[in-house]
């Protein structure tokens, strides 16, 4: 036991060199206010980079190859699970009608409601709440989703569907479904027009809805939720981070991101999928700096462009959604095409010969904290000021002017939090999730080499990449507003 020793205390020191990185504030990206830094904000780079590069020593010195068992101590909390298997057959079934309930709601006001997405209550819900709010819960308690995703249960409900499986699921297929739905999604979600007003947005869940029963209905629901389904495997990755353990029909508390280790390499398919996650963030957040601005200018601008975009503009295609298009398509395939680059160096570093696409799937898991670190930088003042949209919406869901709860009148407080504390929760979660990151990759590295100095040698590439990535968040973060 004693590397579960070590492996503890070598987070917990992890942890307080984060606590004591000399952060504090700068002109804040996305926080709607100005806050400037007294110093320059190479400063608060490099501090972070140190950081992340002491917690590359640390986790070299504390987690040797004796720690080839799984890095998580685990300890069940029996007073969170209600007792006796009717209780928890009950609690299930609560949230199932919970799921079901909202869902059901959702459509309705979509579809009878004002087509107001401010006075609507749906896009609110599904944008703010379920979408970025669902996520930090998942996250960072527990993963919910299995019990709430209101197509299972009424595909269980219905006994239409097979539980398990009619045919067997295509092993080639992997997870290349979710893949592709995730990219449609993101479109939507960042790009295209439309999406945030109800009327679309309740025919864009009925299309849902049926791409997931059908799938349900070829290979079965657990089959599909399994490997098809594109919220089930979002959850699921996140939920891995996440402090409770609820996977078996025990509760059990654990270390952040200890449910991201593994034994087996990712299917290439699932390696794009994390990568993909990790890209759309930063996607939408390099859509509002200057740099993004200037490169919009660039090509405007440009005299070898200009005959091709008159002729794009005369055929009725909008230019600006066909450059994010191009880019939302192409940051993937670079941020994929770099991290792969740090697979084969770090490979090559550590002496082992082994196919690109089985190192990437033993250390893509790592990039998962550092996806969650940059949503939550990204999204936590979204939440705290837009999320407080749903208080008059549940009063008044259909935008009719009613006021069943008394909270129809209630005033959103922009001053809930500020750019300080945005700035301050930001760039703790993106240290906090580079380290973590540091320490699982490490560990994924104990499992591939057999002696402590390929371990470490293989690792040296991964830290300049975990630094480099969280110079590139920070400075993301701190950009002023342009779109």
């Amino acid at each position: 036991m004693k590397h579960l020793s070590a492996i503890r205390n070598s987070t917990f020191l992890l942890l307080i060199c984060c606590c004591f990185a000399i952060i504090n504030s700068v002109q804040a990206h996305s926080f709607g206010e100005r806050y400037d830094l007294p110093l320059p904000l190479t400063m608060y780079l490099t501090s972070a980079a140190v950081v992340v590069f002491v917690s590359f020593v640390i986790a070299a010195l504390f987690i040797r190859q004796s720690a080839r068992t799984k890095l998580s101590p685990r300890t069940e909390l029996k007073w969170l699970l209600p007792r006796g298997s009717l209780s928890r057959k009950i609690t299930k079934y609560i949230l199932q009608l919970m799921g079901v309930f909202l869902f059901a709601v959702t459509l309705i006001t979509a579809y009878f409601g004002k087509n107001n997405t401010f006075e609507n209550f749906s896009p609110t819900f599904v944008w703010v709440i379920w979408w970025v709010g669902l996520t930090f819960i998942v996250a960072l308690v527990a993963n919910l989703w299995p019990a709430l995703n209101p197509w299972r249960t009424l595909a269980l409900w219905s006994h239409f569907f097979d539980k398990d499986t009619r045919r067997p699921y295509p092993k080639q297929l992997g997870a290349w479904p979710v893949v592709i739905a995730f990219i449609i999604f993101a479109w939507l979600e960042l790009i295209a027009q439309g999406p945030e007003t109800p009327q679309v947005l309740f025919w864009l869940i009925l299309m849902y809805s049926f791409y997931s029963w059908l799938g349900m209905a070829i290979f079965g629901v657990g089959n599909w939720l399994r490997h098809g389904d594109l919220f089930t495997h979002f959850y699921k990755l996140f939920g891995r981070f996440s402090l409770l353990n609820t996977e078996s029909n025990k509760v059990q508390l654990r270390l952040p991101g200890a449910g991201l280790t593994h034994d087996k390499p990712l299917h290439l398919s699932e390696t794009c999928f994390v990568v993909l996650l990790l890209s759309t963030v930063s996607f939408d957040g390099i859509l509002e700096t200057p740099l993004w601005k200037d490169l919009l200018n660039f090509i405007a601008e440009n005299q070898l462009l200009r005959p091709l975009l008159i002729e794009l503009q005369a055929s009725g295609i909008d230019i600006i959604m066909l450059v994010k298009s191009l880019a939302l398509l192409t940051l993937p395939c670079v941020l994929l095409g770099v991290f792969l680059l740090f697979c084969f160096i770090s490979v090559k570093a550590g002496g082992e010969r082994m196919p690109l696409s089985i190192a990437a799937g033993h250390y893509v898991l790592s990039l998962v904290p550092i996806a969650l670190a940059y949503h939550i930088a990204h999204y936590i003042f979204y939440l705290m000021i837009a999320g407080q949209q749903i208080i008059p919406l549940i009063s008044d869901p259909f935008g009719y002017g009613w006021d069943i709860f008394g909270t129809a009148n209630y005033a959103m407080d922009i001053g809930v939090i500020n750019a300080k504390t945005v700035w301050f929760i930001s760039i703790y979660a993106i240290i906090i999730g580079h380290v973590i990151a540091v320490v699982l990759a490490h560990y994924s590295a104990i499992k591939i080499y057999q002696n402590h100095k390929q371990t470490l040698m293989s690792q040296i590439p991964m830290l300049f990449l975990m630094i480099g990535y969280t110079m590139l968040s920070l400075w993301i973060l701190s950009q002023p507003i342009v779109e």
